[in-house]
């Protein structure tokens, strides 16, 4: 038989559910103020973002003109979305000024021009090349990055891009073309290149496209660009060239007319050329770009907030939105790192030469013949070293620079301590024949003695009245000695070339002394007339070469 329960005991409840339960309503309620908790904090912050509880905070930005509308409409852009940097409101100010009046004024360390407006936090430069000009150390934080392109080429009318390219025109040719004539274009009546030099990076880069072309160095180098065939290169763009005040006023000065035109080509970015009727050449050989960096300057008038804001904005303008924006605007697109450009030294150079043109050098050699420079350097004599270098020289140097051959010792001519070889004048073919023959057939005499310093004084006065305008002038006096026997001392020389001495036809005197230390005569010449004195212990050495090109190609 089954039993049953007794009647009086009631039916138990289990205590694990109960405690689960009790535990599950806990965790939901946790959850529950946790959210709570959070939509609180997160719509204070926002409240507190809303607010900009640490106020405003303005980034002037300074962009060069040629992308300032772009940049401008991107900072209306970036500007719109109400952006919070660090509890601030973050705002965005362009004002546009061209990069060169930008590397002066951040040049001089102690002021700053107005004119400029407020000194900026971020500059968008016209190219990598313009900030390189003002880098020293603390103004530039990190590497600029670029936030667009464009080549930089010659803005010239359609028939002379066509005889240009014809003749695959290359950037060392362009000297040549605008101190001569098109008429070898086969351009009759348009005269010579006319090639305006206004101010500015596209200048600049052109100019020293042409250094890199002549001296083969790629990008030009410091020492590159203060080679004299790079300086009369160079020179040779720059000297008489058409006066612009800037590049709209260049590029506006070329007509269909080009026979009655004063430019007819100008440096710009292919940008820059937009719908003017002007075509784009590309001289064979360096490509230079304008690469639009964006700096974030470094000083007392920039503060964190102000770089972070410069950062943003840099990313802001190189998202793909803003770039499509940039190439609507006939830009390309941005790169990576900067192009690969000459440094400080060689752009200061380039544009020192800009400024100063000179064409080249017009020389008199003053060479000693004096018994002693028949003295054996090595495998043959002095006087044949000295020769051999001079005729080294004559084949590098261009046909645009002058070159004269005068010797001395004693009693050369009569009681004259010197002759005539060849009359100083540009060099020819006749001329540089001339030279080449000169400096390899002279022979030294049997007198030891020898009368520099009136030879000296002779040179130099034949030198100024001789003078060749936009040359440097000078005089290389090659010797051994000297061991001067004349009646004129020392001290007598420089009172008489400081007497014939003409401000406005300067003449340098250089000197190269073979195997011995000269005289403080010659030293103080040279350097009062702003020349070098060079002393070597041999002629047959390759620092006795050095010492002659130098000389005789350094404008």
């Amino acid at each position: 038989m089954g039993t049953h329960r007794s009647g009086t005991r009631s039916r138990s409840i289990s205590k694990g559910p109960v405690i689960a339960a009790s535990v599950l309503v806990l965790v939901l309620v946790a959850v529950f103020a946790w959210f709570q908790f959070s939509d609180r904090a997160d719509s204070s912050d926002v409240a507190a973002a809303a607010e900009c509880v640490e106020g405003p905070a303005t980034l002037d930005v300074t962009v060069d003109p040629a992308i300032a509308g772009p940049v401008r409409a991107a900072a209306d852009a970036y500007n719109a979305t109400t952006p919070r940097v660090r509890d601030h409101c973050a705002q965005v100010q362009v004002a546009a000024h061209p990069s060169a009046a930008l590397v002066a004024g951040l040049a001089d360390a102690t002021t700053w021009d107005p004119a400029l407006g407020p000194k900026p936090g971020l500059w968008i430069a016209d190219s990598s090349r313009s900030i390189d000009l003002v880098r020293v150390p603390g103004l530039i934080e990190g590497a600029p990055a670029s936030i667009a392109t464009s080549p930089i080429v010659l803005a010239v009318p359609e028939p002379l891009r066509q005889a240009l390219d014809e003749h695959q025109i290359t950037w060392s040719d362009l000297p040549r073309l605008q101190q001569g004539s098109l008429d070898e274009l086969g351009l009759s009546g348009w005269g010579g290149l006319r090639m305006a030099l206004p101010g500015g990076d596209a200048t600049t880069a052109a100019a020293a496209s042409v250094g890199s072309a002549v001296s083969g160095t790629e990008p030009l180098t410091e020492q590159a660009a203060g080679d004299g065939q790079v300086v009369a290169a160079i020179s040779g763009l720059a000297a008489g060239a058409p006066v612009s005040a800037d590049l709209t006023t260049a590029m506006a000065g070329i007509t269909a007319d080009p026979t009655a035109d004063t430019v007819h080509a100008v440096a710009a970015t292919e940008q820059q050329l937009g719908t003017g009727g002007l075509v784009a050449y590309r001289p064979a050989g360096s490509a230079p770009i304008a690469d639009y960096p964006a700096a974030l300057l470094s000083g007392p008038w920039v503060d964190k907030t102000q770089n972070l804001i410069a950062s943003r904005f840099i990313d802001f303008l190189r998202a793909p939105e803003q770039a499509a924006a940039l190439a609507t605007a006939g830009f390309g697109p941005a790169i990576g790192s900067a192009p690969a450009n000459p440094p400080k030294g060689a752009l200061q150079q380039v544009l020192s030469t800009l400024a100063n043109p000179v064409l080249g050098v017009n020389a008199t050699v003053l060479l000693d013949v004096s018994a002693s420079m028949s003295t054996t350097d090595g495998s043959t004599t002095r006087l044949a070293n000295a020769g051999a270098a001079l005729a080294s020289t004559l084949q590098v140097i261009p046909p645009d620079f002058g070159l004269g051959l005068w010797t001395f010792g004693k009693n050369l001519d009569g009681t004259t301590p010197y002759q005539v070889q060849v009359p100083t004048a540009l060099l020819s073919d006749t001329q540089r024949t001339a030279f080449g023959t000169a400096v390899t057939s002279t022979e030294a005499t049997q007198t030891t003695a020898d009368q520099a310093y009136p030879s000296l004084l002779a040179a130099y006065r034949a030198a100024v009245a001789a003078y060749s305008p936009g040359r440097t002038n000078s005089i290389l006096l090659i010797t051994d000695g000297p061991d001067d026997d004349s009646s004129l001392t020392g001290t007598a020389l420089v009172s008489e070339i400081t007497a014939a001495t003409k401000s406005d036809k300067p003449v340098r005197i250089d000197v190269v002394v073979i195997g011995g230390d000269g005289t403080q005569t010659l030293q103080t010449l040279a350097q009062q007339t702003g020349g070098t004195y060079t002393r070597v212990t041999t002629s047959n050495d390759l620092g006795f070469g050095t010492a002659v090109v130098e000389a005789l190609t350094t404008p």
